[in-house]
């Protein structure tokens, strides 16, 4: 569709951006729901201006550096965002230090980090005093990792059981809850403060938190943002195509790590990179097994194939995204990138591939002579 996009932008003499901003609809085009909140245009100004989209030249071919064509491309990223069914049980205790317990999985997607960085900010403890325990399920069942919605499932379980647990403190206290601030291991609220040891029972406060979605996926179409913008090099020569720079602009609701949502979305445009360039399985025509099963046929980006790449976060804050305000990231920024790839193809050499990847056999007969 984003390839498709950058043709019609051409054949009705509108920049790419430009386009894609005039059509950004009010409503779910096929459910007529409002959206709980839309970035798109954000992120589309915000992209353009950052990676000086203004430079770029309309028609194919006229930048050139040594035997290399030059070209920019973009393309919108949108995908749906999914509040799960969660549960989370988390313990404080004496010392003071917390346990945080829930089925859900981390596949190297920061799913630890995080929970343990909700705990210890909703308590007031050093993140070294929470202790998260997953993929067990004896423990309270979580969505598990996959479709981007771990973070903001899970982790609004884990925020809703340590609301109850600051109540506890609170009623301790006789003050309520809204008044109570938790730091270094200390309670104040009103005129009073307290070590939490000296509040907490010797056996700890234990409190399940389950976050249900209700009614919020009738009501509204929720989604995440992004755009995504590439300068490619294609060897007038040899067709090879090199991506040079790549930048991603990304809406997803309250970030809750940085370090970590920047590490997914670096992840997602590797992605992008590889499904233009490299990435293709080939079956056998005769059985339809998979001639290229392994790593050494099977060819994914390395260090050589990825350049700078610049991820960049814009501030939201959607009310129907679930007690923190999260949206999931992970696949976000898969969306739409390889399309800016091969959109700067385009430009650059005037070739459109429109099946990938955009081998140099695919590029090199469309070459101008």
């Amino acid at each position: 569709l984003e390839n498709a996009m950058d043709e019609l932008a051409e054949i009705a003499g509108l920049d790419p951006v430009e386009l894609r901003l005039r059509n950004i609809p009010d409503r779910h085009p096929e459910e007529g729901k409002p959206f709980s909140s839309h970035t798109l245009a954000r992120a589309l100004r915000r992209g353009a201006e950052r990676f000086g989209w203004s430079r770029r030249h309309p028609e194919p071919g006229r930048v050139r550096d040594g035997e290399w064509l030059v070209g920019l491309g973009m393309a919108s990223a949108v995908r749906v965002n999914m509040l799960a069914e969660a549960e989370a049980r988390v313990t404080l205790l004496p010392g003071p230090r917390a346990v945080v317990e829930t089925d859900m999985t981390d596949i190297g997607t920061g799913t630890y980090a995080i929970l343990t960085q909700i705990a210890a900010e909703m308590l007031g403890l050093p993140a070294a005093a929470v202790e998260t325990r997953l993929g067990d399920t004896d423990l309270p069942p979580g969505p598990g990792s996959g479709g981007s919605w771990g973070a903001a499932s899970s982790g609004g379980a884990v925020f809703l059981a340590c609301e109850l647990l600051r109540e506890m403190i609170a009623d301790r206290m006789g003050a309520p809850a809204s008044e109570l601030t938790l730091r270094d291991g200390r309670a104040v609220a009103g005129n009073r403060a307290a070590a939490l040891d000296d509040l907490v029972a010797p056996g700890g406060w234990t409190a399940d938190g389950r976050l249900v979605p209700g009614k919020v996926n009738k009501a509204v179409r929720q989604a995440t943002f992004g755009a995504h913008f590439a300068e490619v090099g294609v060897s007038a020569v040899t067709g090879e195509a090199r991506v040079r720079r790549m930048l991603g602009v990304f809406a997803a609701g309250r970030i809750l790590n940085e370090k970590t949502a920047r590490s997914q979305c670096l992840g997602g445009m590797t992605f992008g990179i590889g499904m233009a360039l490299t990435e293709e399985i080939v079956h056998d025509p005769r059985d339809g097994h998979i001639v290229n099963r392994d790593l050494a046929e099977y060819h994914l980006p390395v260090n050589r194939d990825v350049p700078r790449l610049e991820v960049q976060f814009l501030d939201e804050r959607d009310p129907w995204s679930g007690p923190l305000q999260a949206k999931g990231i992970g696949e976000l920024s898969i969306c739409g990138s390889a399309a800016a790839v091969t959109n700067a193809i385009y430009n650059a050499c005037g070739v459109r591939v429109r099946n990938y990847p955009a081998t140099l056999d695919k590029i090199l007969v469309g070459l101008p002579r």
